[in-house]
C-alpha cells in the first residue's frame, strides 16, 4: 500500500488487503479446535503409595506370604523408609525358609542404609549368608561395590563390578 501512492490503487489494495485478513481470522477460527486431552486411565494415575496399600491390605488378610513383605520393603526402599524395609526383609526372611539370596542382599542394603550407609558386622553377616547361596547375587555385590566406591577402595569396587558384568546375568548389559 506504502508503495502505490496513487488514489485508485491505494483503495483496491486496502479491500484487498481487508479481505485477505478477514478470509485469515475466518479460516483460523473454522480450524481452532481445543487442544487435546490426555486421556486419563486409571494406570496413568497408579503410585507407589496405591501398590504399598494393596500389599498392606493383603498382608492384613495374610501376613504370612514372604514375597508380599518383600515387595513392601521395595516400596519402603524407594520412599528411603529403610527402617520399615529392613523390617520387612526380616519378616520375608523369617517366613521362608529356603529365602533366596536377594532377601539377604536387600536386608543387608536396608541396613546399610539405616546405619549412615555403614558396612556394620551385622551388614558383613547378611551379605555372606547372601553371598553363600549365590556368589554373584547382584544386590550384595552392588552393595559391596558401592561400599568401596564412597571409600576410596576403587580396585576393590572395580572388582565386585566385574564380578557382576561377568556371570552374564539376564538383564545386565556389558556395554
Amino acid at each position: 500500500i506504502a508503495s502505490n501512492r496513487k488514489t485508485s490503487h491505494l483503495k483496491g489494495n486496502l479491500l484487498i488487503s481487508c479481505v485477505a485478513i478477514l478470509a485469515s481470522i475466518l479460516v483460523w477460527s473454522q480450524m481452532k479446535q481445543e487442544a487435546p486431552q490426555l486421556a486419563s486411565s486409571d494406570d496413568s494415575s497408579y503410585t507407589a503409595t496405591d501398590f504399598q496399600n494393596e500389599l498392606q491390605q493383603s498382608l492384613e488378610q495374610d501376613p504370612n506370604q514372604s514375597d508380599l513383605w518383600f515387595k513392601l520393603g521395595g516400596v519402603y526402599m524407594q520412599k528411603g523408609e529403610f527402617d520399615a524395609a529392613f523390617t520387612c526383609y526380616d519378616y520375608a526372611i523369617r517366613l521362608d525358609p529356603q529365602a533366596p539370596s536377594g532377601l539377604y542382599a536387600a536386608k543387608a542394603s536396608a541396613l546399610y542404609y539405616l546405619s549412615s550407609q555403614a558396612m556394620s558386622d551385622d551388614v558383613k553377616v547378611l551379605l555372606n549368608q547372601s553371598m553363600e547361596l549365590d556368589p554373584n547375587d547382584r544386590t550384595a555385590l552392588m552393595l559391596i561395590a558401592t561400599d568401596h566406591f564412597i571409600s576410596m577402595r576403587y580396585q576393590q569396587a572395580i572388582d565386585a563390578w566385574t564380578q557382576i558384568l561377568d556371570s552374564n546375568q539376564k538383564g545386565i548389559d556389558p556395554v
